[in-house]
């Protein structure tokens, strides 16, 4: 990890830092005055980073690529990954300039929202204090949701394992044999516990896309002009739910960046978050094009289920991913735990304290097992979660955050930043309205 810091201090310092040259306000530096008990470091944080959006979502990518064609997908894939880390940059400096104002450190995202309308337009400002609980909801729902895929994931490719040497059990029951081992993960209680895990996570789900890799470049591949033309539009609000799923772990985001020990490494044009998204952008773009490549319109709605069953290879690659994804449940589920645990410190203390932390531990893995139990269906679920949350958590949220603060006559030449905001709003609510739609037709099919 030494090797990206390095460089991208180098750059910084080539490209100067713009946050201290546009600074108007350069008394207060919330970074100074953030109370953090276990603060990760550079690469800590960058283990982090790429364990939380290298996942499930990147095995999706070819049955996105599927649905839309290898140009399109390519193209669709960097122009929605630069355009979700561009909202993502916008939400954390509208965060930092809201906690110079209000003289704090640090100010959850639902604070963020309540604050920056609170300062906006007249007319949006009764939505303040129930914009900031729907924030709090979606966080939480998109976690759940994204824990709910995790258990199914592991599932499926544990199930086509088992199935080979005779142990034939329904998903379901699969999904419910993971629940001790999903528990006892989620015991853990802070990012600096989980750090080792992340990082064993790391190596195994590198050796098992080696292993996957393997596959997809074993044989000599065709590709006919089919797989490069543009397919049914229908498919594309689906392509954009996959992308945003798999790319976007906005929750975890923020908590890394608050969580970091310097969080001004976090950001800038070459900070800690852009080489990740870089990196993610690129290993995404290989999986979805080899994959579909590959196994063409056979592709599942996760690649691994396409390997050979009876190889050892393919079986072990199976098993490794399975076993990332399971140690990398208890670092999504740990934005849901803190949204909720920060509201139920302050109702109970002494021994009732402790007994509510374990329960809120246990009931946010139970909610997703349950409701991967209801719905086994990994690709739906996949679009679905990313249309409805990622499209207001990743775009609306941060377009209309933005618009509020230089609210209201900071929007700059010919108001462009007004223009932007709601440009940015409008595509973030087509992406939930189009996402939604499409994915709950493809469950109901």
């Amino acid at each position: 990890m030494f090797i990206y810091e390095f460089m991208g201090g180098v750059l910084d310092a080539i490209a100067g830092d713009e946050a201290e040259i546009d600074d108007p306000e350069r008394g207060y530096d919330p970074h100074e005055h953030r109370k953090v008990e276990k603060p990760t470091s550079y690469s800590e944080t960058m283990v982090h980073m790429l364990k939380g959006s290298i996942g499930a979502g990147i095995l999706a990518m070819p049955d996105g690529f599927r649905r839309v064609g290898l140009i399109a997908g390519v193209v669709g894939l960097f122009l929605i990954g630069s355009f979700a880390t561009y909202c993502i940059h916008m939400l954390i400096a509208a965060q930092y300039i809201l906690c110079k104002r209000a003289k704090k450190g640090y100010m959850s995202y639902s604070r963020s929202i309540r604050t920056a309308i609170q300062s906006g337009p007249a007319s949006l400002r009764w939505l303040a204090t129930y914009l900031g609980k729907f924030v709090n909801a979606v966080l939480v729902v998109w976690q759940l949701g994204l824990c709910c895929v995790y258990s199914v994931f592991v599932a499926e490719n544990v199930k086509q394992v088992c199935d080979y040497y005779g142990l034939e059990y329904s998903i379901r029951l699969h999904i419910l044999m993971g629940f001790i081992p999903l528990l006892l993960l989620n015991m853990m209680k802070s990012l600096k516990v989980l750090s080792p895990l992340s990082f064993i996570s790391n190596i195994i789900t590198i050796l098992g896309l080696i292993l996957v890799f393997y596959y997809l470049m074993e044989d000599d591949v065709t590709v006919d002009n089919e797989m490069l033309e543009p397919k049914s539009l229908v498919d594309f609000p689906v392509f954009v739910g996959i992308t945003l799923f798999a790319l976007e772990a906005v929750g975890v985001i923020l908590a890394l960046e608050y969580n970091m020990e310097k969080p001004k490494k976090f950001v800038g044009y070459f900070g800690l978050f852009n080489i990740s998204m870089a990196i993610i952008l690129t290993l995404y773009c290989l999986v979805g094009i080899f994959g579909y490549m590959k196994y063409g319109k056979e592709i599942e709605a996760s690649l691994t289920l396409n390997l050979p069953r009876h190889e050892k290879k393919a079986q072990i690659a199976k098993l490794m991913l399975a076993l990332a994804i399971c140690l990398s449940h208890p670092l999504q589920n740990f934005v849901a735990y803190i949204l909720l645990w920060n509201t139920c410190k302050k109702r109970y203390h002494g021994s009732k304290a402790g007994l509510i932390d374990y329960s809120l531990r246990v009931i946010l893995v139970v909610i997703p097992v349950a409701m991967a139990v209801a719905v086994p269906e990994l690709g739906p679920i996949i679009s679905l979660v990313g249309a409805l949350c990622l499209s207001l958590l990743a775009i609306v949220f941060p377009g209309l955050i933005d618009l509020c603060i230089w609210y209201p006559d900071n929007y700059g030449i010919l108001k462009y930043k007004l223009i932007r905001d709601i440009i940015i709003i409008c595509l973030g609510f087509f992406g939930l309205v189009s996402g939604v739609y499409t994915s709950i037709l493809e469950m109901s099919h």
